[in-house]
């Protein structure tokens, strides 16, 4: 068993053995999705109101519980290989971390310590507890929609909402209404998420409508085929300039969601997106 952290920094994702040899993954255990849900009671109404569409609904943060070995081997280096892992552990900025448990899922933590490793007197091993908070709530696909989604390359696994067919697409060109699916558990936010758009078209008032949701946002202006059209979060980008929409980019409900694009004839479209699991 492994646990692999991932920092952001360019290097990839790296395991604990590699980087401290002296300490073992015993255990990855992360709690169960933990919703926000809102309620509303009625007179003369039994029990509770569910007031919000299932799009509307959070996950509050969670807790993820690793248990770890640590072997000395000789009492002198127990102290210097427990600050190590200190400092391996407890960061200012978030970080993923990951576990074979759980193949190709990772979880965006936080580690702020409130955990001690107490050596017992005579003994140069201890088993201790080290707990990470998933501030996002979701655990995420490591691989995005441009991948492809079957087992072939271990890129995917069981439990992954895979379905039995190998021709979803994320890409389209000149056509109108298409279908994006969305593999995960969790509705993808472009607020929040790293779900990334990329439209190049010609056109005026170029609209992406998903019809499943009703979210839509039309592009306030004239496009030329050779501008590349991005989205980060509210706003729609030209040559790093915002610029005029109304609405905002689609997200992704759960499952299949049927788009369209107006007001254009020659365009092309990619969604390129991780997914989100409970």
């Amino acid at each position: 068993m492994e646990l692999l952290m991932d920092y952001d920094n360019g290097l990839g994702e790296q395991s604990l053995s590699s980087l401290l040899p002296y300490f073992k993954l015993i255990s990855f255990l992360p709690e169960s999705p933990n919703v926000d849900r809102e309620t509303v009671t009625i007179p003369r109404m039994n029990g509770l109101i569910l007031p919000q569409h299932p799009r509307d609904v959070t996950y509050k943060e969670r807790n993820v519980k690793v248990e770890i070995l640590i072997d000395s081997i000789i009492a002198e280096n127990f102290y210097q290989y427990r600050r190590e892992l200190y400092a391996l552990f407890v960061k200012p900025f978030p970080y993923y971390i990951s576990s074979d448990l759980l193949p190709n899922l990772r979880f965006r933590v936080t580690c702020d310590g409130n955990f001690s490793i107490q050596k017992e007197k005579g003994k140069n091993y201890v088993v201790f507890t080290v707990d990470f908070n998933n501030f996002t709530g979701l655990a995420e696909s490591k691989s995005s929609s441009l991948t492809k989604q079957n087992f072939n390359g271990e890129q995917w696994s069981p439990g992954m909402n895979i379905q039995m067919r190998d021709d979803l697409k994320y890409s389209f060109k000149n056509q109108k209404r298409f279908q994006v699916y969305n593999t995960g558990d969790a509705y993808i936010n472009p607020m929040q998420h790293d779900y990334h758009v990329t439209l190049r078209a010609k056109g005026k008032n170029v609209t992406i409508i998903n019809h499943t949701n009703g979210e839509k946002l039309k592009i306030e202006r004239e496009l030329k085929k050779s501008e590349s059209v991005t989205f980060v979060k509210q706003y729609t980008v030209i040559n790093k300039k915002p610029v005029k929409t109304s609405g905002r980019l689609p997200g992704l409900d759960i499952g299949m969601n049927d788009f369209e694009v107006q007001n254009t004839n020659d365009f092309d479209i990619t969604f390129d997106t991780r997914f989100y699991y409970a």
